[in-house]
């Protein structure tokens, strides 16, 4: 037997109340950005061709716009901008590390320069432009690929898998990375190995970052089941720019380590030093490395080193084909096992 349940009428009030409430807020809204959509954003190239719309944003030395008339979104060379116009906040990135916030005002003083926050700045230092209001998702990036290759004469596979996400914020960038390698060879024992890492930044000025870290790894050729590290510290940015960045920091880690044999688990206090550059400057390619020194507090004689490379190259659309390197050393790792583990990956990726 089915039986229907009747709630009361005071829920059914309440409810046709929050109904009520929440269909004026969404329709306040809705008219709020038809209001905010009658002030457009202008930009007039040096052709003299006067465009209005939406400005999306400026990366990697493009400005991406929108307008009323098209589907498809401008991609305009931001070296044939001559000036652009908006009420809106915006985030501007300068080259040489500055970061503005406010609306643009075209600098009637200044050829080819804005004035953003009461500062003009040439639109040729502008490294990254990009609207406060954007929503939370669109904050995000993210990347994934896959790699695969098999030798006949040995029956040697390899597979190799990675992903990145990354938010970034006014005053925080929060990176997050995973990848997973495998290798099986006839007459030689499979390895795998993963790792996953996370970076979160709170930016103290232009150039300066307090952050935190957390680190897991797996590796058959070290004989760990699992490494945990976690840290805090801070850095500072020696260039900085959307595009563009070197970075050097230190802090204090501690790190637990739990084996695959009978090794005891190991507990060590550690201090790190790091660098990192990374440029997306280049059209067709883009590169970060990250070097990591981990000297031991607790155990004599004891450092690690962790490094590695990515070197993309962008296909079209947002596909991109990615060469890696990565190695992680350990003066003493457990007895009977390898002090370095290192390797090279191949593989196929989308960003998005």
């Amino acid at each position: 037997m089915i039986s229907a349940w009747r709630p009361r009428s005071g829920w059914i009030c309440t409810v046709a109340r929050t109904g009520v409430a929440v269909a004026l807020i969404l329709g306040f809204m809705g008219h709020t950005s038809v209001a905010y959509a009658q002030t457009p954003d202008v930009v007039i190239t040096t052709t003299g061709d006067k465009l209005v719309g939406e400005i999306i944003r400026v990366e990697k030395d493009v400005l991406t716009f929108s307008t009323g008339y098209s589907d498809v979104d401008f991609k305009i060379e931001w070296d044939k901008v001559a000036s652009i116009e908006s009420s809106r906040q915006f985030v501007v990135e300068t080259f040489d590390g500055k970061r503005l916030s406010g609306s643009l005002v075209t600098d009637a003083n200044t050829k080819a320069a804005v004035q953003i926050a009461g500062t003009s700045v040439p639109l040729a230092q502008v490294s990254a432009l990009q609207p406060v209001e954007r929503n939370f998702w669109s904050r995000f990036d993210a990347g994934l690929d896959f790699g695969y290759s098999m030798t006949k004469t040995n029956s040697a596979t390899q597979l190799s898998l990675g992903s990145n996400l990354s938010y970034r914020d006014v005053d925080y960038n929060d990176a997050l990375f995973a990848n997973v390698f495998s290798s099986t060879q006839d007459n030689a024992p499979d390895t795998q190995r993963w790792e996953v890492g996370n970076d979160f930044r709170r930016f103290l000025g232009s150039r300066w970052y307090a952050n935190t870290t957390q680190n897991f790894l797996n590796s058959e050729e070290q004989g760990l089941d699992l490494r945990t590290t976690i840290g805090g510290g801070g850095g500072r940015y020696l260039l900085r720019s959307a595009s563009q960045h070197l970075a050097v920091g230190g802090g204090l880690a501690w790190t637990n380590e739990n084996y695959t044999d009978e090794t005891p688990t190991k507990d060590s206090a550690e201090a790190y030093f790091s660098t990192e550059f990374m440029t997306e400057k280049m059209k067709i390619t883009d590169f970060i490395t990250r070097f990591t020194y981990y000297p031991s507090l607790t155990i004599d004689d004891r450092y690690r080193i962790a490094y590695r490379f990515d070197f993309d190259f962008n296909l079209p659309g947002d596909w991109y084909f990615r060469i890696g390197f990565f190695d992680n050393y350990d003066s003493q790792p457990a007895e009977g096992f390898s002090k370095n583990d290192y390797g090279w990956s191949n593989a196929f990726g989308f960003k998005f």
